[in-house]
């Protein structure tokens, strides 16, 4: 997320960057299945649920649009679906906003920074969880980001926009299936338990968040703390919280329990 420079007398963009992230040393498989269904996250790569799909298509629908409807429109989109911490705080602006942020991107390469992590790790939390549940994690996971961003910029005249709280929370979710255990018919996902004592997955969720702190503090994915462009290290960290929470709350019911236990 980079925070810029606005129109004089204006606010201050911040938009998120895509989600910095590490490629995880073990092998990921999704099911040859088209239409997500309740799964083990196992399958080929390629083949990519069609809810993954349809949330790039929106996105990068929205851009479109925007971009055809020049500055009027996109004036309107700062102003109606980007989320303005001052607005919310002082003014008793939209409250929607704390989602519809995530629809806003500051161009093509930001775009498509995002949808290429959305692709890579939505993937397996769409096999494993479905398509409601996966927007369901992107929706909490979305929000998630979007309060700490406006609680780290609480009254401060910021346009906050990007989905990387959403990718981040798919990052965090897709942990424990690429580290999980391989049993008969394909994989289970690590308990919550076991995620704590898994060395690799450990050591990945650290090496992300050392990269996303390094990347908001010197700015060399794009911004740094106190400058015009900023990284929003904390809506990262926020997606990725609320992501992961997310992914043990709405796992199947009937596998609950055993991703609870062990």
């Amino acid at each position: 997320m980079r925070r810029l420079p606005g129109p004089v007398g204006g606010p201050l963009f911040h938009i998120d960057l895509e989600a910095p992230t590490l490629q995880p040393s073990c092998q990921m498989q999704f099911s040859p299945q088209t239409e997500p269904r309740q799964g083990d996250g196992s399958g080929p790569i390629l083949n990519v649920p069609g809810v993954v799909l349809w949330v790039v298509a929106v996105l990068a629908g929205m851009h479109l649009v925007l971009l055809w409807g020049g500055e009027p429109w996109l004036v309107w989109a700062y102003d109606e679906l980007a989320l303005n911490p001052l607005a919310l705080t002082a003014t008793g602006g939209h409250g929607w906003t704390l989602l519809s942020y995530m629809l806003l991107h500051g161009d093509w390469m930001h775009l498509l920074f995002n949808s290429l992590w959305l692709v890579i790790f939505g993937t397996p939390v769409a096999r494993y969880l479905g398509s409601a549940r996966f927007l369901a994690v992107c929706l909490v996971a979305g929000l998630a980001g979007g309060l700490a961003s406006l609680t780290l910029y609480w009254g401060q005249p910021v346009v906050i926009i990007g989905a990387s709280g959403a990718v981040s929370g798919l990052i965090s979710s897709a942990i424990p299936i690429m580290y999980g255990h391989r049993v008969p018919g394909g994989m289970r996902p690590l308990s919550f338990r076991e995620l704590r004592h898994a060395p690799q997955a450990l050591l990945f969720m650290a090496v992300w968040l050392v990269i996303t702190l390094v990347s908001g503090g010197t700015g060399w994915t794009g911004g740094s703390f106190g400058s015009d462009t900023v990284i929003a290290w904390e809506a990262h960290v926020g997606g990725f919280l609320g992501g992961l929470l997310a992914f043990y709350a709405l796992a199947p019911r009937s596998r609950r329990s055993e991703l609870q236990s062990d």
